[in-house]
């Protein structure tokens, strides 16, 4: 028995560093580097200066796009959004904005409601500053 003590702790240990290992891991996803949120920044400013919703929203997707990928995700915006949904906070939110989007970005003279816009535009600001210090 007073064999497989040691064992046993060395099994504990490495399991224990596991676990800090996978939550180390799992904690820097979700951190940008400085410089990529200095571009972020500048590019949520300037979607946010547009005065055409449909472009503010166009924009404002496109910011939430690059972010996801500067955390490392890849592939299609919705490829992002399922990769990364336990670490976004309103996942239903950016569903419907994508939603929005993809109408806006595929049918010809389509345009959006003020109201429409704004909840959108306030999912995709949610991410933004999830992840974004300004």
């Amino acid at each position: 028995m007073r064999d497989l003590l040691p064992v046993v702790a060395l099994c504990l240990v490495a399991a224990i560093l596991l676990m800090v290992f996978m939550w180390w891991r799992l904690r820097s996803r979700d951190r940008l580097s400085a410089a990529a949120q200095r571009e972020l920044r500048a590019q949520w400013k300037h979607a946010q200066s547009l005065q055409d919703p449909v472009r503010r929203v166009l924009e404002a997707e496109k910011v939430i796009d690059r972010l996801l990928q500067a955390l490392g995700y890849t592939g299609s915006f919705g490829d992002k959004l399922k990769a990364a949904g336990p670490r976004l906070p309103n996942l239903d939110a950016l569903w419907s904005a994508h939603k929005l989007r993809n109408h806006l970005a595929h049918v010809p003279g389509a345009t959006v409601s003020n109201g429409d816009a704004n909840r959108a535009l306030a999912a995709f600001q949610k991410t933004y500053t999830r992840f974004v210090r300004d």
